[in-house]
């Protein structure tokens, strides 16, 4: 359960108009835009923001990203969401378990030398 309210076009008439819009592209109105309803110019620039994000990489490699950077975040709910996305796109179980394993991977080293305060030297 959501520790916010949902908002399912009980927003201000911005946020019910963009919702509007994203019910008819995913054919229902995803949780995410219902927590994110109550206020139309945050759900407008959250959207936006996720748009402009990686903008010019093609749409396998932006969803290949999102889900491994969702995977080490620990958010469920967003990894479930950009598999979908990254399946539909072409990517296939393989490169989704090959992303995680090398998100994994780094994380593991980025806690390690983050925990012992490594000082750099491959520094370009």
């Amino acid at each position: 359960m959501a520790s916010v309210k949902m908002y399912n076009k009980t927003g201000d008439a911005k946020a019910k108009a963009i919702q509007d819009n994203l019910e008819k592209t995913f054919g229902k109105l995803p949780n995410v835009f219902q927590a994110m309803g109550r206020n139309g110019d945050f759900l407008e620039s959250m959207l936006k923001l996720s748009e402009s994000a990686g903008r010019g990489l093609d749409p396998k490699t932006k969803e290949l990203i999102i889900i491994a950077v969702s995977a080490v975040n620990g958010c469920t709910y967003c990894l479930d969401a950009h598999r979908s996305a990254a399946l539909a796109a072409g990517v296939t179980d393989d490169d989704i378990t090959a992303a995680i394993e090398v998100a994994a991977a780094i994380s593991a080293f980025n806690s390690f030398n983050k925990s012992i305060d490594l000082v750099s030297d491959l520094k370009s």
